[in-house]
């Protein structure tokens, strides 16, 4: 039985349409849709699709379940493939979140996880992109919707894009890291758009491995 499957069976047994499961668990009655015709493997809402339905997430992921469990993302049961599955799940967080990660790191408070690359470090996380500043006509181009994956555990160096806050300022912001004769630079990917001089001590939050467009 696949994921599309379990799905549906547990929605009709509780006899709710594709509509009225979708807006308890926070999504489009499209996004259920694509779930249940098997177009969606690995839906971002898992833990919160599986609390609606009464089941396990690693028993609607997988068709496995687990009697120990270390956190919603990580399980000690099933095969090493099934294991990463969960395992390399990490969560979407907001940009007031991001800004004190991970000293305010509480994973049980969060209903939206994403898949992420084995190599992933547990301090990781998914933030949305807001704004069009890494927006190009040309070369790298990371629209506003996207969502990136931030490595905490990572030292940034000169070229990599990073996710930063300057001190004593709670707003995080996503751009290119550039050093030049000492001085920092935040530079946009958008050529609209004018590099950010960073005068203040600047705070690296993690750097950028991954940009994914929602489905």
């Amino acid at each position: 039985m696949t994921i599309a499957e379990r799905v549906k069976k547990k929605r009709t047994e509780l006899g709710l349409t594709q509509a009225e499961l979708a807006k308890r668990v926070g999504i489009t009655q499209q996004s259920l849709q694509k779930i249940e015709d098997g177009r969606t493997q690995n839906p971002r809402k898992l833990i919160s699709l599986s609390k609606e339905i009464g089941c396990d997430p690693e028993w609607l992921l997988l068709g496995t379940a687990c009697e120990v469990r270390e956190s919603p993302s990580s399980y000690n049961n099933g095969t090493p493939s099934q294991q990463s599955l969960l395992d390399n799940q990490r969560p979407i967080i907001t940009a007031l979140q991001a800004a004190a990660w991970p000293a305010h790191k509480n994973l049980s408070n969060h209903s939206e996880w994403l898949d992420s690359p084995i190599e992933t470090s547990r301090n990781a996380f998914w933030l949305t992109v807001v704004g069009d500043s890494m927006t190009s006509v040309s070369g790298i181009s990371i629209p506003e919707g996207y969502l990136i994956l931030v490595e905490p555990n990572q030292n940034a160096k000169n070229g990599d894009l990073i996710v930063a806050n300057t001190e004593g300022n709670n707003e995080v912001t996503f751009k290119k890291l550039v050093i030049d004769a000492g001085q920092i630079y935040l530079k946009p990917l958008n050529p609209n758009y004018r590099p950010i001089e960073v005068s203040k001590k600047v705070n690296i939050i993690g750097v950028v491995k991954q940009a994914r467009a929602l489905f």
